[in-house]
């Protein structure tokens, strides 16, 4: 299955620690967001990694989607709001 986490943790030490251990499971493409691709189990280990750093106010959301239904279309560092299409 193909997920996408993204986080927002306050806490340095917290969120650096997810993030490295979220690296065994997929590649960062932004400082707080994750591509990954895992099966059930794997899955399971990372809400269990979540669930041991985040604690508070902290956001952590877990996005399953089909990889086939996925077009990267590429990176951009700043997009125009009358560029964007909607």
């Amino acid at each position: 299955m193909y997920l996408i986490v993204t986080y927002d943790i306050s806490n340095d030490k917290k969120r650096n620690r997810l993030a490295k251990d979220l690296l065994q499971f997929g590649i960062r493409t932004q400082k707080s967001f994750f591509e990954c691709e895992v099966n059930k189990k794997e899955l399971t280990i990372i809400k269990q990694i979540i669930n041991r750093v985040a604690e508070g106010d902290d956001l952590v959301t877990i996005y399953h989607t089909n990889e086939e239904n996925i077009e990267r279309i590429g990176d951009v560092k700043y997009i125009e709001v009358d560029d964007m299409v909607f």
